[in-house]
């Protein structure tokens, strides 16, 4: 009988050729230069307006996500922008999907209060946007008002 000297389960073979398996060290994230967080966090806001302006508002949120979550532990400034407008993005579908469930229970009667409501927040949205952005340029940390903080 041969005995086996790995430290894996007995229950999966182990040639005495294999090679030794590498595993690269996990590095924590390297800070990111100030400059470089403020064009990030420039970006997020830039790409939610793209995202609104190019789908109607359907995939506004992709692009904020998918920056967010890239850069949201090298840089404070990037993370809190990614916050900001992913909860923008969100308060957006909820006010979207109350304007359609209102319009619908109303028999169509709600959505004479509602839309033009949506509207107008459609285009508060815009705005403020645009507001965070030239804040995320300057390095502030522009806290969005009249949102829901999913996110905190």
């Amino acid at each position: 009988m041969t005995e086996q000297t790995t430290s894996q389960p007995t229950d999966i073979p182990v040639s005495p050729n294999a090679p030794a398996v590498y595993r690269a060290p996990v590095l924590p994230p390297q800070p990111m230069l100030e400059a470089d967080a403020r064009m990030w966090a420039m970006l997020i806001n830039v790409a939610s307006l793209a995202g609104i302006v190019l789908s109607g508002g359907a995939l506004s949120f992709v692009a904020v996500l998918v920056i967010w979550l890239m850069f949201r532990e090298r840089s404070a400034l990037v993370d809190f922008h990614g916050k900001q407008q992913f909860n923008l993005m969100l308060t957006g579908v909820v006010a979207a999907v109350v304007t359609l469930v209102g319009s619908l229970i109303t028999l169509g009667f709600g959505a004479v209060v509602l839309v033009p409501a949506l509207i107008a927040f459609g285009i508060y949205v815009f705005v403020i946007v645009i507001i965070a952005t030239v804040a995320a340029n300057r390095g502030e940390y522009y806290r969005i008002p009249l949102i829901i903080r999913f996110i905190k």
